[in-house]
């Protein structure tokens, strides 16, 4: 029976991915080019960008009689355009629009349409300036190699030459054909183009010995994060077939149908396309490479590339289009959702009493919010959380060093998760002592060096810290689309470097906030006298993260929830927090989701929904920190070496 639904699976899987490949057949290989298709002001399968989302207005209008049309009105000197992902097989082909054009001006950027590579080559059309009617621009774009191409845009002004009026376009086309239709027609051979400007692009690192380190490390992290889940599991796999093949066909059964889903939902945009570049570098650069100064992608921690290396592999070698390589890179995810699902489950489990462990599962595997994140959203935090649940219940169970291990690979894949090491730092010193944190300290050390090996190679020392350092510095408002304390007080989008009152800016007054959430989380973790108590201090410290820091996305709240799950059940009031935190996260993501791709932007001033989502959460954390103060655990300090309860599903005090 488990061999028959596996068969399946992997013919439904297979029968998915080839239909993108197949779809290179038909005319116009653009999506809704027609531009018949969208919703509430949003045409399907195009995304909106500019440099400055305050001096550009899109539309999108649509009628039977004179079909769709895109939109750009920038009020100002800007650049704006609408995107599509776009990804080629070998050939040559007509990309072409329909375009016109109001108030220009004559020696900007002008409208336009163009394609962009993974590697930041830019081939442009003819550019319209001033006032003109519907024109057709086109060119022609000879592809000789899969996944060189990543995007088609429509542009109003350009890189560097930004524009104002307004540009609209329609019956946008991309067809192959046997070969340009007239001389003197604008023409790219992208290969003819590599080959001239060699100099001035990436070239691969071809040693195999690099590669080959990549790999190894690749898979020692695996097994790292493979033996901790294992720890994990053992004594639910050990009870026999009847603890774990119910969960496992219950996660197996809600990962395929989310597989399904991805083929439905294309995500967010620009993290998908970021995702597709950045993959797709990795396959064609190497590791020694991926962080050369001037790539058109942002740095991604080095444990992520891992996976979206990994991705641009398989995506090379079966050469899908732009929908299919989009799932191929949104699937470790899901795959992360399941483990996730089965280590809460492995975790609640104990003495052969596997409801209460099934239904801890089912808060994961079946929450809303988290689903949005990861399908609908398209989002890779599952990723993150996975060594981090993991890390937490081996540290609070005794397996210091192990668990540290895992530590480190949750931070090598997104540094979100240094927020939960110091209450795990402290429980570690006062449950085990100086001389277990320093072998602790041994093994994540140890484990972030194997994960960096292949990238530090060809760089500096301090390579690494400047990653990170980067990463920290990339967004600057006080609040990035959470609804939290920042958002609240009129910072939604909002430079963290403006003040609040007096002298005192958004960013400093978060970062003396949220200093003071960890000072309440190391005493609850002081306090706490088993592991169920560990995790409450652990989510107050990560959902405190989440309230007061400057500069959070509306996501970072996936972490607080997972780690909530595991104790949702030890009271009827953890419960209810439990759904309101997973409602209002729900209800973030589907606000920001909705300006996203309607190409809005964040309200000056706080709204009636912020407010609202933002008090809610405001008044749980306070709510969940009471609880954690005015509780009773026994008098006096853990003792070092003390062994911790190894159910996380002990009753709290």
């Amino acid at each position: 029976m488990w061999r028959l639904i596996a068969v399946a699976a992997l013919a439904m899987c297979a029968s998915w991915l080839w239909r993108p490949i197949c779809a290179n057949a038909q005319t116009n290989l653009v999506k809704n080019g027609e531009l018949a298709a969208g919703f509430d002001g949003a045409p399907a399968d195009w995304y909106a960008l500019s440099s400055d989302r305050k001096l550009s207005k899109f539309s999108w209008t649509y009628t039977p009689a004179e079909g769709g049309a895109l939109g750009i009105s920038n009020l100002n000197p800007n650049y704006a355009s609408w995107h599509q992902a776009l990804i080629l097989r070998p050939g040559i082909y007509e990309i072409s629009a329909e375009v016109r054009v109001e108030g220009a001006l004559p020696r900007a950027g002008g409208a336009n349409i163009a394609v962009s590579t993974y590697d930041g080559i830019k081939l442009i059309s003819t550019h319209l300036h001033g006032t003109t009617g519907w024109q057709k621009l086109s060119f022609f774009l000879k592809e000789d190699r899969w996944g060189d191409s990543t995007e088609l845009l429509c542009q109003l002004g350009a890189e560097g030459f930004p524009d104002t009026g307004r540009a609209s376009f329609r019956n946008i086309k991309v067809a192959a054909v046997a070969r340009p239709q007239s001389r003197g027609v604008r023409a790219f051979d992208l290969a003819l183009i590599r080959f001239h400007y060699k100099d001035q692009l990436r070239q691969p690192d071809g040693r195999v010995s690099i590669r080959a380190t990549g790999v190894v490390s690749g898979l020692v992290l695996l097994g790292l994060l493979g033996w901790a889940l294992a720890v994990i599991w053992r004594p639910g796999l050990a009870a026999g077939r009847s603890a774990w093949m119910l969960p496992v066909g219950l996660m197996l059964a809600i990962t395929a149908v989310k597989f399904a889903a991805l083929f439905h939902f294309t995500g967010y945009y620009w993290d998908i396309w970021a995702k597709t570049n950045r993959a797709l570098l990795a396959a064609v650069l190497g590791p020694s490479r991926i962080y050369d100064p001037g790539l058109p992608v942002d740095a991604y921690p080095p444990g992520s590339l891992y996976l979206l290396w990994l991705s641009g592999w398989i995506g090379r070698l079966i050469e899908p289009t732009a929908n299919g390589f989009r799932v191929i890179v949104e699937a470790p995810p899901l795959i992360a959702d399941f483990f996730i699902g089965l280590t809460l489950y492995f975790a609640a489990w104990r003495d052969g009493r596997g409801l209460r462990a099934m239904v801890v599962m089912m808060l994961f595997a079946l929450n809303p919010a988290l689903i949005f994140d990861t399908v609908v959203w398209g989002q890779s935090d599952s990723i993150v959380a996975l060594p981090m649940i993991a890390a937490a219940i081996l540290i609070l169970t005794g397996r210091y060093r192990l668990g540290w291990s895992a530590a480190a690979i949750a931070i090598l894949a997104k540094p979100q998760a240094i927020a939960f090491m110091p209450p795990l730092g402290l429980w570690t010193l006062f449950n085990a002592g100086v001389a277990e944190c320093g072998w602790s300290a041994g093994a994540f050390l140890g484990t972030v060096a194997i994960g960096i090996m292949p990238y530090q190679l060809g760089h500096s020392w301090d390579w690494i810290v400047n990653v990170y350092k980067d990463l920290g510095t990339r967004f600057s408002e006080a609040s990035v689309g959470a609804f939290n304390f920042m958002g609240l007080i009129g910072g939604m989008g909002t430079a963290d470097t403006e003040k609040i009152f007096g002298g005192v800016s958004y960013s400093a007054f978060g970062l003396s906030l949220t200093c003071a959430v960890y000072l309440i989380a190391s005493y609850l973790i002081w306090r706490a006298r088993s592991a169920g108590g560990a995790m409450l201090a652990i989510f107050v410290a990560l959902f405190g993260f989440f309230m007061f820091a400057p500069r959070m996305h509306e996501r970072y709240l996936y972490y607080p929830i997972v780690f909530l799950i595991p104790i949702a059940l030890e009271s009827g009031f953890l419960t209810s927090i439990f759904a309101v935190v997973s409602a209002t996260f729900l209800f973030n993501l589907i606000y920001i989701k909705h300006l996203s791709d309607t190409s809005s932007y964040f309200p000056d001033h706080p709204n009636a929904a912020l407010i609202a989502a933002a008090s809610i959460n405001l008044a749980v954390f306070f709510a969940v920190t009471a609880y954690g103060l005015l509780g009773n655990p026994p008098a006096g300090p853990p003792k070092y070496g003390a062994p911790a309860p190894l159910a996380l599903t002990e009753e709290l005090d």
